[in-house]
């Protein structure tokens, strides 16, 4: 109470909440009970009323005799609390209570959570960043494989393709929020497949996402691998994957999202290292390298491999499963198409510059992962036959793999804990047991991992992830949830979302079958 007194005005009110003092609405003469609407000064502001919650919810309460000694008591629904609840008990599972979006005024007990606070231009920003991300190290050797003329176009075409896609996407959030009832906006895609297929459509779009989450974090410990093996030839990236996995284990076990959150900042300023440590190494080899040793092509060596290079460069982007968070947190949610449009564009631009200077420093000799082509002649370790004495290593190639390393570290967790929370929401006895919540996390990694450990090759089975996963989720599943609404009137399904869906069959049919063609020869030509 002396804190509250401390604080002047009826919008400073605040009641406490786990343990924090929260911001809650200013009250109205409807809100207080009668004889209290039209009192001034600060026993308006401060009710001065105590709530002890018992075992058996008994609410007893008193007036505080020094502020209103004659008060009668009050329950709950016409005052609010002024003395911290007791801390919930601790859970098992994920504690992500802090980062739920609250829809309407803020309840009694309620943490608050501030809704609303992203502009269009952070949220521009914000759709950037979840861009520009690892798979980046592929794109030079995807525009190598497209040649000049195909490549870029190629890549630009893919971001609009997931421009459009997302779009597809923020329009079926509106039409989910109005045919849900609630007026509440859907937390997730599933949310969204379940207004139109039910709880089975569902279960599989959640299973789908899991998979491709685990998947995307196996390449991830790949990368991981060849990154440290980068800073040291004594081990191999199967050893460094080990060392990385051994040494931040612990990190999936973290149950809070705000802990991990913190370490965004991490991936922002990688983000950065990344554009900036490619673009000056592939400068770096056209004064360096003799021209002879950086072929080029204007046109695809195997026009049969462009869907799944196309599949690729659409990883690339496919920011489409952030799109309910980040439109929930908007000021305005409608400008949020603007957002789309925009954080492609400028990522498309960013993608196109740094895939022609890579491929314009290495030609057709430039790597699946751009750094291990960031050694003077002959090349770096792995890349050359063992007899052959690796190049010295170039100074961006350090920083790219710090940077690389830092990132996905703090990337794995993030994703992982998507996937964790996603499971216990469907099965109670991941929440109720500890015992089978880390059982179940460690299942999980240990999956990952196994990716990494027999299939570590990174621009292949990237290919099959994004052919036969990304392209359902990313491509596919927008279109049929918009021909679904449209059957309800809520979207239109014509041309254009027609066309993106054929797209995304033969992407998927032709992609997958040379995406498997191609990881079997690498899994042979390393037996």
């Amino acid at each position: 109470q002396e804190r509250e007194r401390e604080i002047p005005g009826a919008e400073a009110q605040r009641t406490m909440a786990r343990g924090q003092y929260v911001p809650v609405a200013e009250k109205t003469p409807r809100q207080v009970p009668d004889g209290l609407a039209e009192m001034d000064g600060p026993a308006a502001e401060v009710i001065g009323i105590r709530i002890d919650l018992g075992d058996d919810d008994d609410k007893r309460c008193r007036a505080d005799s020094d502020v209103l000694p004659d008060t009668p008591c009050f329950s709950d629904e016409d005052l609010m609390e002024s003395t911290p609840l007791k801390p919930e008990p601790d859970i098992v599972g994920c504690k992500d209570e802090e980062l739920e979006p609250i829809n309407g005024p803020v309840e009694e007990g309620t943490p608050s959570k501030t809704r609303g606070a992203m502009t269009t231009f952070a949220a521009s920003t914000n759709l950037i960043t979840c861009m520009i991300g690892a798979s980046v190290l592929s794109l030079p050797r995807m525009v190598a494989n497209s040649g000049w003329v195909m490549g870029p176009l190629m890549l630009v075409f893919a971001g609009g393709v997931s421009c459009r896609a997302s779009l597809l996407v923020n329009r079926a959030l509106d039409a989910a929020t109005e045919l849900s009832g609630t007026g509440l906006p859907p937390r997730n895609v599933g949310e969204v497949v379940e207004i139109c297929f039910g709880a089975r459509g569902k279960a599989i779009v959640l299973a789908l996402t899991c998979l491709f989450q685990v998947c995307k974090c196996g390449v991830y410990f790949v990368v991981i691998g060849t990154n440290l093996h980068f800073w040291s030839d004594s081990l191999t990236s199967k050893q460094c994957t080990l060392v990385a996995v051994a040494c931040g284990i612990w990190l999936v076990f973290v149950r809070s999202i705000t802990t991990i959150s913190k370490w965004s900042i991490i991936g922002v300023a990688a983000s950065v290292c990344y554009l900036v440590s490619i673009g000056t190494a592939g400068f770096q080899a056209v004064a360096t390298l003799p021209s002879e040793s950086r072929p080029s092509d204007m046109w695809p060596a195997k026009v049969g491999n462009l869907p799944q290079i196309f599949a690729v460069m659409l990883y690339a982007y496919s920011p489409a499963d952030v799109l309910p968070v980040m439109k929930a947190d908007m000021q305005r949610p409608e400008e949020l198409p603007q957002a789309v449009l925009f954080s492609h564009m400028a990522t498309a631009s960013a993608y196109v510059g740094l895939a022609a200077v890579g491929y314009y420093g290495w030609g057709t000799h430039v790597a699946g992962n751009v750094l291990e082509s960031m050694c003077d002649l002959p090349g770096c370790h792995g890349t050359i036959p063992d007899y052959e004495v690796p190049g010295s290593k170039w100074m961006s190639g350090y920083v790219l793999a710090t940077a690389v390393v830092a990132n996905l570290m703090v990337t794995i967790p993030i994703v992982l804990y998507c996937v964790f929370c996603t499971v216990e929401a469907q099965l109670d006895v991941f929440k109720e047991s500890r015992v089978a919540n880390v059982a179940m996390r460690t299942v999980v990694v240990l999956g990952s991992v196994s990716i990494a450990l027999f299939v570590p090759f990174f621009i292949e089975i990237l290919a099959v992830i994004s052919t036969a996963l990304l392209v359902s989720l990313q491509i596919l599943l927008p279109c049929i949830v918009t021909w679904a609404l449209s059957r309800e009137g809520k979207a239109k399904f014509g041309v254009p979302e027609g066309s993106l869906l054929t797209l995304g069959v033969i992407v998927m049919v032709i992609g997958l079958s040379s995406a498997l063609h191609n990881l079997a020869d690498a899994i042979n030509a390393a037996a």
